[in-house]
């Protein structure tokens, strides 16, 4: 990519706690649905891997990374609405591209408009997906009638394990924030002490945001979905799903689910650790992978 210039009065720098809620603005202006618990995660997971575009005092543009070791992650590439089109989006990839390790690879997760842009760059595709949304109402499923149950301590070690199968990487403490700040999302089916899936969840601005769902079978998957719906009846909710589950797909438009948008996952560099796609039902979200 080409190094792109900034306009006059604009600069960018590292992105501080001082600087959520102008991020969180910038989330509202472009309907995103990210909390300031998101914020501050990206700070404390990676103290010097945010930045932002400044101009006249204000933040304008964002841009987050999250190392998971054999990748990082490429995140809140935001720009104010009144100052794109001024390469400043750009220019912030292009310094978030330069805060990842050499030997670690860059993946993000991509709109159809980024998707464009990314390609130049050099990003491939991995998988489609789409994010599913279900506004609230009643729910058929009786609570407690699922099979799955709310997560104990004791199974963090399956999780940790079959969650670093499943993404390639090891993002125990994503999940932790999650199950700490949303409990009520936390939950498995086991078959003894053998964890055979698993669901987490986060409160966001406008939706309640679900995943990751892991399972290794269809049938855990619409268990655990099953729970919390029954569960939680009046919460709007959405989940970011790949497009080749089919099964899984008729399953949420059965439960009122219906696409809003779809996105790509997309690497740059060699992708040694892959991870197990065909387990993952849900991604945590786009912001985190």
């Amino acid at each position: 990519m080409t190094a792109m210039v900034l306009p006059s009065g604009v600069s960018i720098r590292a992105m501080t706690f001082d600087d959520v809620a102008a991020g969180l603005l910038l989330c509202r202006a472009s309907r995103w649905n990210q909390t300031e618990q998101d914020w501050r995660f990206f700070l404390t997971a990676a103290p010097h891997g945010a930045l932002v575009a400044e101009e006249g005092g204000r933040v304008v543009g964002t841009v987050a990374t999250l190392p998971y070791g054999a990748f990082t992650w490429i995140s809140m590439v935001l720009v104010d609405p009144v100052a794109r089109g001024r390469h400043i989006g750009t220019t912030l990839l292009q310094r978030g591209l330069a805060l990842v390790d050499p030997a670690s690879t860059a993946r993000l997760d991509a709109t159809p408009a980024g998707e464009v842009i990314y390609r130049t760059i050099g990003f491939t595709g991995e998988y489609r997906l789409a994010r599913w949304c279900r506004e609230a109402e009643p729910s058929s499923i009786a609570a407690g009638r699922s099979g799955a149950r709310p997560l104990t301590p004791a199974d963090w070690p399956a999780i940790r394990e079959m969650d670093q199968h499943a993404f390639g990487a090891s993002r125990l403490g994503l999940l932790q924030r999650f199950a700490a700040e949303a409990p009520e999302y936390g939950r498995v089916v086991a078959l003894g002490s053998a964890v055979q899936g698993y669901l987490f969840g986060r409160h966001g601005h406008d939706r309640e945001h679900l995943g990751p769902l892991v399972a290794e079978r269809p049938d855990t998957a619409t268990a655990l979905l099953d729970s919390v719906l029954a569960d939680q009846p009046n919460r709007r909710f959405s989940l970011d799903v790949p497009d080749d589950r089919q099964e899984w797909r008729d399953v949420l438009a059965a439960r009122g689910f219906t696409v809003e948008r779809p996105f790509l996952r997309m690497h740059r560099g060699a992708l040694t650790s892959p991870g197990q796609p065909s387990s993952i039902h849900a991604i945590a979200g786009p912001e985190f992978g």
